[in-house]
């Protein structure tokens, strides 16, 4: 089931995050890095708004809209879109703040206009795909994690080329692709247009299971983009737009890979718990993590082998040396906070434990502030990635520690073993591999690295695939 559901989600999965990465490298070669530095602390900046004001909801909503059926629904769609509205709304106004005092004091009203845009739209369609995954409503969710990165990416491309290398377009090509996406889905998911009366049961309730989340992302927040604002502040907006593509690039590399899988995952793990208890739910853990691993292990060991050609072909050189020195950090820092993320500290979600998460992402942002202030002081923007890197082991570690010693988490070991095999086979081909003087021979050290890749784990899983294949037309017989 898992494989099957993962396969449903992988056009969203990999798609989106895709295009994501793909603006990060084009943006390069269109704008500059002061221009680029605004346009990554903004799409930080809502990031966190989003977990301050809404993620709290969605993972509520997420987790447990289910049992809202029939009579019960349409209470809960009240309160949804009176949470929605007042979420926009505080969204707005936080991120002009922050734009005028932080980012940009010299924004002028379009730049404002073009950055609330992006946050109301950004929210919506993450809202909807939330509530979409909880539905199995995969192609909602795919039209949710498509559109905006993809069109808009486009619209920002044509916008750029129309008016100018200023921000504001990119955003509003973003933000005018958003919406479309949600407006396109509205009429086919079940909601309310009633505001009131909101359902203080449901509101105390989500609360409940969500406050620690709000402290938590946010603390989470502050380990995934505190570097950037501290660099913004030490360094300036161009230094921070120079730190984004390396940064980003890592960080979205990670993302897509992790993201290939972890669509499916966490509702079946919330499945098992609901049927069958916290055992079956830990081993459905188990087995997710065997899959993100094998994603995971091979992406992160590629950028790192191939990472000059990767840089010298795709990054415009005023970016590159600098990319050089922060996207094997940023990449390896990514995985970690993605497995942790969709492995440890899912632990905490299915046992409604969330306080745990809170204290974990403390770790994470206690480490990453110091860690950056004195490594970007000391190393450069390399030392404010290694910072990354050493803020996120330490928080995976006390995550998968507690995990493993209160509540029964494993790891599925025979899986790791078989995927660590195959990720050196991968290694040592790339590593006899000249430096790729253009793009197509850059693609074929890819192609050939991945098929070694799965030619090895296809060897190793040879006996249990041949069981399956055997296995199936009996049970088709039958």
């Amino acid at each position: 089931m898992l494989l099957r559901h993962t396969l449903l989600y992988l056009p969203a999965q990999f798609v989106g995050p895709l295009f994501q990465l793909i603006a990060m490298i084009v943006w390069t070669h269109v704008v500059n890095d002061h221009t680029l530095g605004i346009i990554t602390l903004v799409t930080a900046t809502h990031e966190f708004l989003q977990i301050a004001f809404l993620a709290w909801w969605s993972q509520y909503a997420l987790r447990f809209s289910g049992r809202y059926k029939d009579g019960e629904a349409p209470r809960f769609y009240r309160t949804e879109n009176a949470v929605l509205l007042t979420s926009v709304v505080l969204q707005s106004v936080v991120v002009v703040v922050v734009l005028r005092l932080v980012i940009s004091p010299d924004a002028h009203f379009s730049m404002l206009i073009a950055a609330i845009g992006y946050v109301v739209t950004r929210s919506l369609n993450l809202y909807i795909g939330e509530r979409a995954r909880a539905q199995h409503q995969i192609w909602v969710y795919t039209i949710q994690q498509v559109t905006g990165p993809a069109v808009g990416f486009a619209v920002g491309l044509v916008m750029i080329k129309l008016f100018g290398q200023s921000a504001e377009w990119p955003l509003a090509g973003y933000a005018i692709a958003q919406l479309a996406a949600a407006l396109v889905v509205l009429p086919k998911i079940a909601h309310g247009r009633r505001l009131w009366p909101i359902d203080r049961e449901i509101v105390v309730h989500a609360l409940h299971y969500g406050v620690p989340l709000i402290i938590g992302g946010g603390l989470g927040w502050i380990g995934l983009n505190a570097s950037r604002f501290i660099i913004n502040e030490m360094s300036g907006v161009a230094a921070a737009g120079l730190f984004a593509v390396g940064y980003g690039l890592g960080q979205r590399a990670a993302a897509v890979a992790a993201m290939l899988v972890t669509a499916a995952a966490f509702p079946l793990a919330v499945k098992s718990m609901e049927q069958s208890g916290s055992k079956a739910a830990m081993r459905q853990l188990a087995d997710n993590t065997a899959l993100l691993v094998a994603i995971l292990a091979p992406s992160l060991t590629g950028i790192f082998m191939l990472r000059f050609e990767i840089v010298h072909l795709l990054i415009a050189v005023p970016f590159q040396q600098a990319t050089l020195s922060v996207l094997p950090l940023a990449t390896l820092a990514g995985a970690i906070r993605n497995l942790r993320a969709h492995f440890g500290d899912q632990v905490f979600l299915l046992h409604n434990r969330t306080r745990w998460m809170m204290a974990i992402s403390a770790i994470d942002a206690t480490m990453t502030v110091i860690l950056s202030v004195v490594c970007l002081r000391y190393w450069g923007l390399a030392g404010a990635a290694g910072a990354t890197v050493l803020a996120a082991t330490a928080a995976a570690a006390t995550s998968f520690s507690i995990g493993f010693s209160l509540f029964g988490l494993t790891l599925p070991f025979a899986h790791l073993a078989r995927i660590a095999v195959a990720t050196v086979a991968m290694a040592a081909l790339l590593r006899e591999f000249p430096e790729a003087p253009n793009s197509v021979m850059l693609a074929a050290h890819i192609t050939a690295g991945a098929a070694v890749y799965l030619t090895v784990l296809a060897l190793l899983y040879a006996p249990s695939l041949l069981k399956m294949l055997r296995a199936r037309p009996q049970h088709s017989g039958a």
